[in-house]
């Protein structure tokens, strides 16, 4: 099963835990990086999370972020395809720029989902025709362990 984690998804992992909804996301993100550790998923990178990643001004986070994304087993490079799917995907929804380019990456990744913390993101995916399944970590675990 190949898992495309985006941008929110990593820095979860560094994020305040005091509030419950990020604190079960987490432990959740952890569980799904065992997974991938233990080889009973696939993590799929791109070069829009390099470059998200890079830009984070936290030397400490930043090495944390890039750390974890040593898990991936492929990175997905931007293309000429990947851009032009990107700009149908802003074309037709509310979905923001980066988010676009998560999302066709994960398509072009051929991933099973695309997994995001985000709820507007998720949120407005579910209103468009997407070629990957886009959930939040809670439930899609959820799904894969007790379904």
């Amino acid at each position: 099963m190949k898992i495309y984690l985006d941008n929110c998804c990593y820095n979860r992992l560094l994020d305040d835990r005091s509030y419950s909804q990020i604190y079960y996301e987490r432990n959740s993100i952890m569980l799904i990086l065992e997974l991938a550790e233990q080889s009973a998923i696939q993590i799929i990178g791109s070069q829009m999370l390099v470059r998200e990643m890079a830009d984070t001004q936290d030397l400490y986070k930043r090495s944390v972020l890039q750390m974890v994304y040593g898990l991936c087993s492929e990175e997905v490079k931007i293309t000429s395809q990947i851009l032009e799917r990107s700009e149908e995907i802003r074309h037709c929804s509310n979905i923001k720029y980066k988010d676009s380019l998560h999302l066709a990456c994960a398509e072009a990744g051929k991933v099973d989902v695309l997994l995001t913390t985000d709820r507007k993101f998720m949120n407005n995916c579910s209103r468009i025709k997407t070629y990957t399944n886009v959930s939040g970590p809670n439930q899609w675990l959820l799904e894969v362990l007790y379904l």
